[in-house]
């Protein structure tokens, strides 16, 4: 009853100002496990109920390990669920249905990320159309020579992108690549030249699209 409390009181004292007259937080309780097989609804509820009073306590999770809620307000929340993991959730409305973008980011580690939508039953949208993950070519802001290239494909032997939400209400994605924390200094030095270092993008309905500049 005491957990049960606490999240009715958030949906209150947080005062939802886009409408969706849910928290993120009721979500994140509800969620089955795809995005949090490490966190029991329980741990969920005591990690509510811990920031709630200005505490940012870990809770063990279920390999033994620490996690922690980061950020929440009454559409977004950000929870260290490992040492080498984050989650970030940002609940929108999109006409009459719940979004729920979810951005996991695992330290490789260099962070690398993936993005995902559903609705608020839990039901993953899966159309690749809505958002593309950026790749290496996206950041580049002019032609490099093909030697040079080469090599990069060589230092490179996959792309590392992290994503983060940005922006007062979390309504931009930040998109970087990492080339500078992946390779070492005098290295990225040779490449930098022709990288920009962010991509931003913003939501259009249910598609997530950069922003032009």
């Amino acid at each position: 009853m005491r957990r049960l409390f606490y999240i009715l009181l958030l949906s209150m004292v947080l005062c939802p100002s886009t409408g969706l007259g849910r928290t993120v937080a009721d979500l994140f309780a509800t969620e089955p496990g795809n995005l949090f097989p490490l966190l029991t609804r329980t741990n969920r509820l005591d990690m509510v109920d811990y920031y709630l009073n200005g505490q940012m306590v870990a809770v063990t999770n279920n390999l033994a390990g620490e996690s922690r809620l980061l950020e929440l307000d009454s559409a977004y929340l950000k929870v260290q669920t490992s040492g080498s993991r984050v989650v970030e959730m940002l609940m929108r409305k999109v006409g009459k249905d719940t979004v729920v973008t979810v951005i996991e980011t695992v330290t490789t580690p260099v962070p690398d990320s993936r993005l995902t939508q559903w609705n608020s039953h839990w039901q993953r949208y899966t159309s690749d159309k809505l958002f593309k993950v950026p790749t290496i070519d996206d950041f580049m802001v002019k032609k490099m020579p093909g030697e040079l290239r080469i090599d990069l494909q060589n230092a490179m032997i996959f792309p590392l992108i992290q994503l983060a939400f940005k922006g007062e209400n979390h309504d931009i994605i930040e998109a970087t690549h990492g080339l500078d924390r992946f390779l070492v200094s005098s290295e990225y030095k040779r490449f930098e030249p022709y990288f920009k270092p962010t991509i931003s993008y913003r939501f259009n309905g249910l598609k997530i699209k950069p922003v032009k500049k």
